[in-house]
């Protein structure tokens, strides 16, 4: 009986998890085929041979599963609702854009949604035009937490302070040049939400 080329497993189970991560879900066989150019009643033998040496778990159709999904975390879906001005506000506003998948162990427990960051005025915290900001939901917020604020039917991104001597909130610029992106000082605000993290997508 002819051996088996080995050097072709680690190409099967590379592109068991790559699929799994870009599409959520596992490949078909034919999918693998598609993917690896390696033919079909091929890539059904080591998907046998993986599964009787429990390298992965196969069901003959389309569960291949390797050990590294299974220890990967659920994906969380966070639904894209926008942009967000980090210069001046903006009229609020609320549309669906697309959904983002994230690992959830990216992510605390609670209700999530992503803006899209417009504007320099955040850049000292590492938000730049174009990123994809997560923030949780929530009405309340710390002094230095990086939050979403509604005021005068604009909402902004900025870092949160607080005057005691005068009772006013501070919404606070990170970017240098403080004379193109002063500090905004209002009376009363409307948390929306806290930012929890950003990334630039490709």
């Amino acid at each position: 009986m002819r051996r088996k080329d080995e050097s072709k497993k680690p190409i099967i189970a590379d592109f068991i998890n790559a699929f799994y991560y870009e599409h959520d879900k596992v490949p078909s066989v034919r999918e693998i085929v598609e993917g690896t150019g390696i033919p079909l009643s091929t890539v059904h033998r080591y998907l046998v041979d993986m599964q009787e040496k429990g390298e992965l778990s196969y069901n003959g159709y389309r569960s291949a599963r390797t050990k590294e999904m299974s220890e990967v975390s659920p994906i969380h879906g966070i639904a894209v609702l926008g942009t967000v001005a980090c210069g001046p506000g903006q009229e609020e506003e609320q549309r669906f854009i697309e959904t983002i998948r994230m690992p959830e162990t990216l992510v605390e427990k609670g209700d999530y949604f992503a803006l899209i960051a417009k504007g320099e005025s955040m850049i000292g915290a590492g938000i730049f035009p174009g990123d994809y900001v997560f923030v949780k939901r929530q009405e309340t917020a710390n002094v230095g937490d990086l939050v979403i604020a509604l005021f005068d039917g604009k909402n902004n991104l900025k870092k949160l302070g607080f005057d005691q001597k005068n009772k006013k909130y501070i919404l606070h610029s990170c970017n240098p040049n403080t004379e193109m992106y002063p500090d905004i000082i209002v009376d009363e605000l409307q948390i929306q939400g806290v930012v929890k993290g950003s990334y630039h997508k490709h």
